[in-house]
Parts: structure tokens; sequence; C-alpha cells
């Protein structure tokens, strides 16, 4: 991280935000926020521009904006509201994803010192809000949800941010994307069971029987996998059940990922006659041990890979083969095991799995 990451100032600015009376994000409520804050706001043709006098006037990759309501955002909003989000660049990093899920874990461990745990954790993935395309590194995000405002700590494409938004229109965005369509939501959500998430909605997931779809929406929730889950602070740790015909659902595989990403397949309860692994992309045991320390062996396993490593897309299809030519029919045929959508202290729906757990 660079040198002008400020532990005290980011705490402090985050506790302005959230104490910020934001108005029924009006425009001259959102000035007097900004102005308040000790920044200036300049009327330009494409809206105000927002001048902290600090890095601001050196890069804009440092610049606070505001978000308008346009057309993407116009039909979530109600009560007048002109602007959906205050976003402030808090880090700025030098290298890539890495560093920046490093700044992104930094920023969240000293807000969470500061206000608890956070309400919300997750991975927008594709789309996010009012149909974001996500930064390439990652979109994990960590939200202290209120009943008019919520914080968030934002993946921005340079590094983390800071963003003040009102509650319902987000949450009016994401709950109406449940509507089953392919691709509808991606990333995965996770909530805690306290007051700060009380009358909080959860969309339906989408299932696919199509095993093309499941292959890309699966090599997508991968490629970025290792670092948000760094960047979060967690790690995910389940199998995949799968109906193979003549059996009751074995757990085949089994997916680990924390600072690093491994993929183990277990084929033994299949009895003889499968095709050989290793003719998928399969590493034998016997041939390079697994790397991580995974809850049983298997012997095969994907190889590991750190962030940036990861082809999600070959580990997905990698998967999708071997699961075709042992006869599942679709992808409605696998399932997550049990307590897979427990992570720590939050329950997890895993959207862009389309999959969870055992009922």
């Amino acid at each position: 991280m660079t040198g002008a990451w400020d532990k005290a100032r980011v705490v402090e600015l985050a506790r302005q935000l959230r104490g910020a009376a934001t108005g029924g994000w009006s425009g001259p409520a959102l000035r007097a926020v900004v102005e308040g804050l000790g920044w200036q706001w300049h009327e330009d043709a494409a809206g105000p521009r927002l001048v902290t006098g600090t890095q601001a006037d050196a890069s804009p990759q440092w610049t606070p904006r505001l978000r308008p309501v346009d057309r993407f955002e116009k039909d979530y909003v109600h009560g007048g509201e002109e602007y959906v989000g205050l976003y402030v660049p808090v880090a700025v990093p030098e290298g890539g994803a890495a560093e920046k899920a490093a700044a992104f874990r930094t920023v969240g461990e000293a807000l969470t010192e500061e206000f608890g745990p956070a309400s919300i954790m997750g991975v927008y993935g594709d789309p996010g809000p009012f149909y974001d395309s996500a930064p390439l590194w990652g979109s994990p995000f960590r939200r202290w949800r209120g009943r008019e405002n919520t914080l968030e700590l934002h993946a921005g494409e340079h590094g983390p941010e800071l963003l003040l938004q009102p509650t319902d229109p987000a949450e009016n965005w994401f709950w109406r994307q449940g509507h089953g369509e392919h691709y509808a939501l991606g990333g995965f959500f996770g909530s805690r069971s306290d007051s700060s998430t009380a009358g909080l909605g959860f969309p339906g997931r989408w299932r696919t029987d199509d095993w093309d779809v499941f292959s890309n929406t699966l090599g997508d929730f991968l490629d970025t996998l290792p670092a948000e889950t760094h960047a979060l602070g967690i790690q995910l740790d389940f199998g995949f059940h799968a109906l193979v015909p003549g059996t009751y659902g074995p757990i085949l595989f089994n997916l680990l990922c924390g600072e690093r990403l491994e993929i183990i397949y277990d084929p033994e309860r299949l009895g003889e006659g499968i095709t050989d692994p290793t003719s998928f992309g399969w590493i034998a045991h016997t041939t390079r041990p697994a790397a991580l320390d995974h809850w049983h062996e298997a012997p095969y396993h994907s190889g590991d890979f750190g962030i940036g490593e990861v082809d999600g897309r070959r580990l997905a299809r990698m998967m999708v083969d071997t699961l075709r030519d042992l006869g599942v029919s679709s992808p409605k045929g696998l399932s997550l095991t049990d307590h897979a959508q427990r992570v720590g202290d939050y329950y997890v729906d895993y959207y862009g799995l389309t999959l969870q757990e055992n009922p």
C-alpha cells in the first residue's frame, strides 16, 4: 500500500460519512455534506465535481465522486433522491490484484475494529448494483447497514473505496434481480443474524440445466476468488455432491480458497471403469501432492493458484467435462455439502455458483 494510507484519517472519514445528514439524497443536502467534510463542490456541465485539496488535485484516482440517479438507477429510487452514492478512494496501492486485495483487507480490518463486524459481506461479481461491471481484480465488499444510509467498503478499479449510499435503492435493485434468469446475479452474499439486517431481503437464486451456462458462471466465480477471499479475510471450504448415475450423489470435488485456491477430485467411490482423470487435466496425488490442507485426502487435484494466477474457465471446463463424462445429466444434479453456506458468522448465498447446500 502506498504511503498515502492513513488509518486515523480513513477511520475518521468513515465516522463522518456514517453520521452525515444526507437529507433524502437531494443535491442541496449532498452539497452540505461535501462542504461539511471540508471539500469543494464545483458545478460542471457533466455534474458536480468534488475537490478535496489533497491527493485529488494530483491524480483522478483519488478524486471522490457522486453517483447521480440516471437511467440504470431511476427504477430503484423513491422520494426525490437525486444521488445513490458518494464514493471516496482511500488507498491506491501500487501493483496489481494482490496489492489491491491486501489494501482492501487492511482497511477492512481498521473499520471492523472501529464499527464491529460488517452487517453484510461478499462479492458482487457481474452484474454489480445498477448493472455495474466488476473491477478486473475482484469485487469484494463489506457493508455496515443502517436504516436510511449504509456505509460500504467497496472495491474500485484502483483499490478500496468508502461508499456512502442510501440503503433502499441498492437493496431494491438486488431484490428485483431474483427473477431467475441466467446471469441475473453473480458472486456471493453473506449476512449476519443481528438487528442491522432486520428487514433485509434476499432474492431467489437462479439455476440452469445447461452445462455451458454453468461452466461460464463457474469460471467467472473462480477467476478472482483468491483476491476476494483474501481481501475479506475469509476462507471458503465446501464440497460438491453430484448425482452420478447408479449412486446417491457422492462428494466428488472439494474447493478450498483463502489466499490460494485448490480443488480436489475424489472418484474412488465410483468404482472401476471411469475415464482417467488426468485426461481432463487433474493432477494425480502420486505425481504431485495437493498443496493445501483439505479436510480429507483425494487422489487428484487441480493444482493450487494464488491471486492473479487462476484460469477460471479452464478449471470450470475441467470440472464440467469430468461431470459430463460421468453421466451427470445437468447442473441441477449438483449441490453443496452441509454447512457450505456458513462462513464464520455469516450465512452465504452463492449466486454465482447457482448452487446451495443440501436441504
